[in-house]
Protein backbone atom coordinates (compact mmCIF):
# COMPACT_ATOMS: atom_id res chain seq x y z
CA UNK A 1 0.00 0.00 0.00
CA UNK A 2 2.86 2.31 0.20
CA UNK A 3 2.53 3.14 -3.20
CA UNK A 4 -1.07 5.01 -2.75
CA UNK A 5 -0.47 6.16 0.55
CA UNK A 6 0.21 9.82 -0.55
CA UNK A 7 -2.39 9.76 -3.57
CA UNK A 8 -5.36 12.07 -2.05
CA UNK A 9 -8.80 11.19 -4.53
CA UNK A 10 -9.64 14.68 -6.36
CA UNK A 11 -12.38 15.16 -9.39
CA UNK A 12 -10.49 16.02 -12.63
CA UNK A 13 -11.30 15.75 -16.05
CA UNK A 14 -8.98 13.22 -18.06
CA UNK A 15 -6.01 15.16 -19.42
CA UNK A 16 -4.94 16.03 -15.39
CA UNK A 17 -5.88 12.37 -14.72
CA UNK A 18 -3.34 11.22 -17.35
CA UNK A 19 -0.81 13.77 -16.55
CA UNK A 20 -0.76 12.79 -12.77
CA UNK A 21 -0.51 9.40 -13.35
CA UNK A 22 2.22 9.75 -16.00
CA UNK A 23 4.05 12.57 -13.17
CA UNK A 24 3.75 10.71 -10.66
CA UNK A 25 5.09 6.94 -11.99
CA UNK A 26 8.34 9.22 -13.39
CA UNK A 27 8.97 10.96 -9.91
CA UNK A 28 9.13 7.47 -8.50
CA UNK A 29 11.77 6.18 -11.23
CA UNK A 30 13.77 8.89 -11.24
CA UNK A 31 14.47 8.27 -7.87
CA UNK A 32 15.71 4.72 -8.51
CA UNK A 33 19.49 4.61 -8.47
CA UNK A 34 19.71 2.08 -11.47
CA UNK A 35 17.80 5.00 -13.65
CA UNK A 36 19.80 7.90 -12.39
CA UNK A 37 23.21 5.67 -13.36
CA UNK A 38 22.35 4.84 -16.39
CA UNK A 39 21.33 8.57 -16.73
CA UNK A 40 24.72 9.46 -15.69
CA UNK A 41 26.23 7.47 -18.10
CA UNK A 42 24.52 9.14 -20.85
CA UNK A 43 25.83 12.83 -19.64
CA UNK A 44 29.36 11.47 -19.19
CA UNK A 45 28.47 9.94 -22.70
CA UNK A 46 27.64 13.98 -23.90
CA UNK A 47 30.48 15.41 -21.92
CA UNK A 48 33.34 13.27 -23.38
CA UNK A 49 31.72 14.10 -27.19
CA UNK A 50 31.64 18.00 -26.06
CA UNK A 51 34.68 17.92 -24.18
CA UNK A 52 37.22 15.60 -27.12
CA UNK A 53 35.09 14.77 -30.00
CA UNK A 54 33.85 18.41 -31.23
CA UNK A 55 36.97 20.48 -30.89
CA UNK A 56 38.88 18.33 -33.11
CA UNK A 57 36.58 19.14 -36.01
CA UNK A 58 36.54 16.21 -37.97
CA UNK A 59 32.26 16.06 -38.18
CA UNK A 60 29.62 18.45 -38.97
CA UNK A 61 27.71 19.77 -36.50
CA UNK A 62 24.93 17.55 -37.60
CA UNK A 63 26.88 14.67 -37.87
CA UNK A 64 27.83 15.36 -33.39
CA UNK A 65 24.09 14.93 -33.04
CA UNK A 66 23.62 11.94 -35.45
CA UNK A 67 26.87 10.19 -33.47
CA UNK A 68 25.11 10.93 -29.83
CA UNK A 69 21.98 9.08 -30.75
CA UNK A 70 24.41 6.02 -32.12
CA UNK A 71 25.97 3.21 -30.58
CA UNK A 72 28.53 3.62 -28.24
CA UNK A 73 31.40 2.42 -31.01
CA UNK A 74 30.90 5.41 -32.58
CA UNK A 75 30.48 7.55 -29.36
CA UNK A 76 26.80 7.54 -28.69
CA UNK A 77 24.45 6.86 -26.03
CA UNK A 78 21.69 4.11 -28.19
CA UNK A 79 22.78 1.51 -25.22
CA UNK A 80 22.14 3.95 -22.32
CA UNK A 81 18.37 4.64 -24.17
CA UNK A 82 17.76 1.27 -24.56
CA UNK A 83 18.72 0.17 -21.15
CA UNK A 84 16.97 2.92 -19.66
CA UNK A 85 13.61 1.87 -21.81
CA UNK A 86 14.38 -1.80 -20.09
CA UNK A 87 14.46 -0.76 -16.55
CA UNK A 88 11.58 1.23 -16.96
CA UNK A 89 9.29 0.57 -19.46
CA UNK A 90 9.81 -3.18 -18.89
CA UNK A 91 8.27 -2.59 -15.14
CA UNK A 92 5.36 -0.12 -15.85
CA UNK A 93 2.51 -2.10 -16.98
CA UNK A 94 3.81 -5.92 -16.03
CA UNK A 95 3.63 -3.98 -12.21
CA UNK A 96 0.36 -3.00 -12.31
CA UNK A 97 -0.94 -6.35 -13.53
CA UNK A 98 0.97 -8.33 -11.29
CA UNK A 99 -0.78 -5.92 -8.02
CA UNK A 100 -3.89 -5.97 -9.67
CA UNK A 101 -3.62 -2.10 -9.92
CA UNK A 102 -4.96 -2.24 -13.60
CA UNK A 103 -7.96 -2.75 -12.76
CA UNK A 104 -8.22 0.66 -10.61
CA UNK A 105 -6.71 2.85 -13.07
CA UNK A 106 -8.99 1.26 -16.12
CA UNK A 107 -11.82 2.36 -14.02
CA UNK A 108 -13.96 4.99 -15.54
CA UNK A 109 -13.00 8.01 -16.94
CA UNK A 110 -9.92 6.58 -18.11
CA UNK A 111 -9.70 4.81 -21.20
CA UNK A 112 -7.35 2.09 -22.21
CA UNK A 113 -5.55 4.86 -24.49
CA UNK A 114 -5.39 7.53 -21.58
CA UNK A 115 -3.76 4.55 -19.87
CA UNK A 116 -1.11 4.29 -22.50
CA UNK A 117 -0.58 7.49 -23.02
CA UNK A 118 0.33 8.07 -19.17
CA UNK A 119 2.81 5.21 -19.14
CA UNK A 120 4.10 6.81 -22.27
CA UNK A 121 4.42 10.23 -20.76
CA UNK A 122 6.51 8.90 -17.92
CA UNK A 123 9.00 7.58 -20.33
CA UNK A 124 8.83 10.43 -22.25
CA UNK A 125 10.02 12.43 -19.20
CA UNK A 126 12.92 10.00 -18.43
CA UNK A 127 14.08 10.15 -22.25
CA UNK A 128 14.21 13.54 -21.65
CA UNK A 129 16.57 13.77 -19.16
CA UNK A 130 19.07 11.13 -21.17
CA UNK A 131 18.71 12.19 -24.72
CA UNK A 132 17.03 15.17 -25.60
CA UNK A 133 18.56 17.44 -23.15
CA UNK A 134 21.93 16.32 -23.52
CA UNK A 135 21.34 16.58 -27.27
CA UNK A 136 20.38 20.40 -26.82
CA UNK A 137 23.65 20.84 -24.67
CA UNK A 138 25.86 19.85 -27.78
CA UNK A 139 23.75 22.68 -29.89
CA UNK A 140 24.32 24.92 -26.82
CA UNK A 141 28.02 24.18 -26.86
CA UNK A 142 28.10 24.46 -30.79
CA UNK A 143 26.33 27.96 -30.30
CA UNK A 144 28.88 29.04 -27.56
CA UNK A 145 31.59 27.99 -30.20
CA UNK A 146 30.60 30.23 -32.85
CA UNK A 147 30.53 33.23 -30.20
CA UNK A 148 26.53 33.19 -29.21
CA UNK A 149 25.67 34.67 -33.14
CA UNK A 150 22.36 34.90 -33.62
CA UNK A 151 23.02 33.69 -37.36
CA UNK A 152 23.93 30.89 -36.63
CA UNK A 153 21.19 29.78 -34.98
CA UNK A 154 19.34 31.13 -37.95
CA UNK A 155 21.52 28.86 -40.31
CA UNK A 156 20.70 25.75 -38.36
CA UNK A 157 17.32 26.32 -37.54
CA UNK A 158 16.67 22.99 -39.80
CA UNK A 159 18.91 21.09 -37.06
CA UNK A 160 17.59 22.31 -34.05
CA UNK A 161 14.43 21.56 -35.04
CA UNK A 162 15.43 17.36 -36.13
CA UNK A 163 17.42 17.48 -32.92
CA UNK A 164 14.41 17.63 -31.09
CA UNK A 165 12.05 15.44 -33.49
CA UNK A 166 14.51 12.94 -33.58
CA UNK A 167 15.09 12.63 -29.48
CA UNK A 168 11.00 11.87 -29.34
CA UNK A 169 11.27 9.57 -32.76
CA UNK A 170 13.84 7.20 -30.46
CA UNK A 171 12.06 7.73 -27.53
CA UNK A 172 8.65 7.23 -28.80
CA UNK A 173 10.10 4.23 -30.15
CA UNK A 174 11.32 2.72 -27.31
CA UNK A 175 8.91 3.50 -25.22
CA UNK A 176 5.92 1.49 -27.05
CA UNK A 177 8.54 -1.62 -27.56
CA UNK A 178 8.92 -1.87 -23.70
CA UNK A 179 5.25 -1.15 -23.08
CA UNK A 180 4.87 -3.72 -25.34
CA UNK A 181 6.79 -5.91 -23.76
CA UNK A 182 5.41 -5.57 -20.28
CA UNK A 183 2.29 -5.85 -21.06
CA UNK A 184 2.72 -9.25 -22.86
CA UNK A 185 4.53 -10.57 -20.92
CA UNK A 186 3.10 -9.40 -16.82
CA UNK A 187 6.59 -10.00 -15.75
CA UNK A 188 9.41 -7.45 -15.32
CA UNK A 189 12.07 -9.28 -15.79
CA UNK A 190 10.91 -11.27 -19.01
CA UNK A 191 9.78 -8.25 -20.33
CA UNK A 192 13.29 -6.40 -20.14
CA UNK A 193 14.70 -9.28 -22.06
CA UNK A 194 12.00 -9.42 -24.15
CA UNK A 195 12.83 -5.78 -25.30
CA UNK A 196 16.45 -6.38 -25.36
CA UNK A 197 15.60 -9.19 -28.30
CA UNK A 198 13.30 -7.45 -30.12
CA UNK A 199 15.70 -4.25 -30.27
CA UNK A 200 18.88 -6.36 -30.85
CA UNK A 201 17.92 -9.65 -32.59
CA UNK A 202 16.50 -8.11 -35.57
CA UNK A 203 19.67 -5.86 -36.01
CA UNK A 204 22.07 -9.10 -35.78
CA UNK A 205 19.93 -11.30 -38.09
CA UNK A 206 19.51 -8.77 -40.63
CA UNK A 207 23.35 -7.47 -40.47
CA UNK A 208 23.89 -11.25 -41.25
CA UNK A 209 21.62 -11.21 -44.49
CA UNK A 210 22.93 -8.17 -45.59
CA UNK A 211 26.82 -10.01 -45.53
CA UNK A 212 25.29 -12.82 -47.42
CA UNK A 213 22.82 -11.35 -49.94
CA UNK A 214 24.56 -7.76 -50.23
CA UNK A 215 20.82 -6.21 -50.32
CA UNK A 216 20.45 -3.26 -49.06
CA UNK A 217 16.34 -3.42 -48.50
CA UNK A 218 16.67 -6.46 -45.75
CA UNK A 219 18.55 -3.59 -43.54
CA UNK A 220 14.67 -1.94 -43.49
CA UNK A 221 13.87 -5.00 -40.83
CA UNK A 222 15.74 -4.11 -37.78
CA UNK A 223 14.39 -1.36 -35.64
CA UNK A 224 17.47 0.19 -35.31
CA UNK A 225 18.24 0.17 -39.09
CA UNK A 226 15.35 2.27 -39.81
CA UNK A 227 15.93 4.80 -36.57
CA UNK A 228 19.25 5.33 -38.47
CA UNK A 229 17.59 6.04 -41.81
CA UNK A 230 15.41 8.16 -41.13
CA UNK A 231 17.75 9.81 -38.47
CA UNK A 232 20.13 10.98 -41.13
CA UNK A 233 17.32 12.22 -43.75
CA UNK A 234 15.78 14.68 -40.81
CA UNK A 235 19.22 16.17 -40.45
CA UNK A 236 19.54 16.21 -43.58
CA UNK A 237 22.73 13.93 -43.82
CA UNK A 238 23.68 11.27 -46.10
CA UNK A 239 22.11 8.08 -45.61
CA UNK A 240 24.71 5.76 -43.89
CA UNK A 241 24.33 1.89 -42.42
CA UNK A 242 26.51 0.12 -40.45
CA UNK A 243 26.97 -3.87 -40.82
CA UNK A 244 29.31 -5.42 -38.48
CA UNK A 245 31.01 -1.92 -37.38
CA UNK A 246 31.63 -1.11 -41.38
CA UNK A 247 29.45 1.89 -42.13
CA UNK A 248 28.48 2.29 -46.04
CA UNK A 249 25.68 4.72 -47.58
CA UNK A 250 22.62 3.34 -48.25
CA UNK A 251 19.73 4.86 -50.74
CA UNK A 252 16.23 3.83 -49.23
CA UNK A 253 14.56 7.29 -48.74
CA UNK A 254 12.85 8.13 -45.73
CA UNK A 255 9.44 7.90 -46.77
CA UNK A 256 9.46 3.70 -46.60
CA UNK A 257 11.85 3.50 -43.23
CA UNK A 258 9.54 6.16 -41.55
CA UNK A 259 6.00 4.70 -42.62
CA UNK A 260 7.45 0.92 -41.03
CA UNK A 261 8.43 2.61 -37.91
CA UNK A 262 4.68 4.42 -37.83
CA UNK A 263 3.56 0.45 -38.24
CA UNK A 264 5.81 -0.51 -35.41
CA UNK A 265 4.18 2.01 -33.51
CA UNK A 266 0.72 0.87 -34.65
CA UNK A 267 1.32 -2.58 -33.77
CA UNK A 268 3.03 -1.93 -30.19
CA UNK A 269 0.43 0.14 -28.94
CA UNK A 270 -2.37 -1.80 -30.24
CA UNK A 271 -0.41 -4.86 -28.32
CA UNK A 272 -0.59 -3.21 -25.50
CA UNK A 273 -4.66 -1.70 -25.78
CA UNK A 274 -5.55 -5.26 -26.91
CA UNK A 275 -4.31 -6.89 -23.43
CA UNK A 276 -6.18 -4.60 -21.56
CA UNK A 277 -9.10 -4.89 -23.21
CA UNK A 278 -8.98 -9.25 -22.52
CA UNK A 279 -8.33 -7.94 -18.91
CA UNK A 280 -11.42 -6.33 -18.85
CA UNK A 281 -13.53 -8.61 -20.50
CA UNK A 282 -12.00 -11.58 -18.35
CA UNK A 283 -12.73 -9.13 -15.30
CA UNK A 284 -16.41 -8.85 -16.87
CA UNK A 285 -16.63 -12.42 -17.56
CA UNK A 286 -15.60 -13.44 -14.12
CA UNK A 287 -17.55 -10.76 -11.81
CA UNK A 288 -20.69 -11.67 -13.84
Amino acid sequence: MERYRRYTAALADRRTIVWGMGWREFERLVRNRWVLLVIGLAWAQTLLIALIVMPQGFFTPQEIHLRLYGDLTGGGIRIQLVLLAAITGSQLVSRDLSDQSIHLYLARPLTRVDYLLARLLTLLLLFLLAALLPNLYLALVQWTDAGYALAWLGDHRWMLLATVGYGLLVAVTFSLLALACSALTGRSGFAAAGFFLTVYFPSFMVETGYALVQDERILLFSVLHLLDMVGHEMFDAPQWATVYGYSFEVELGWRTPFLLLAAVWAATASAVTLRLQRLEETRGASSS
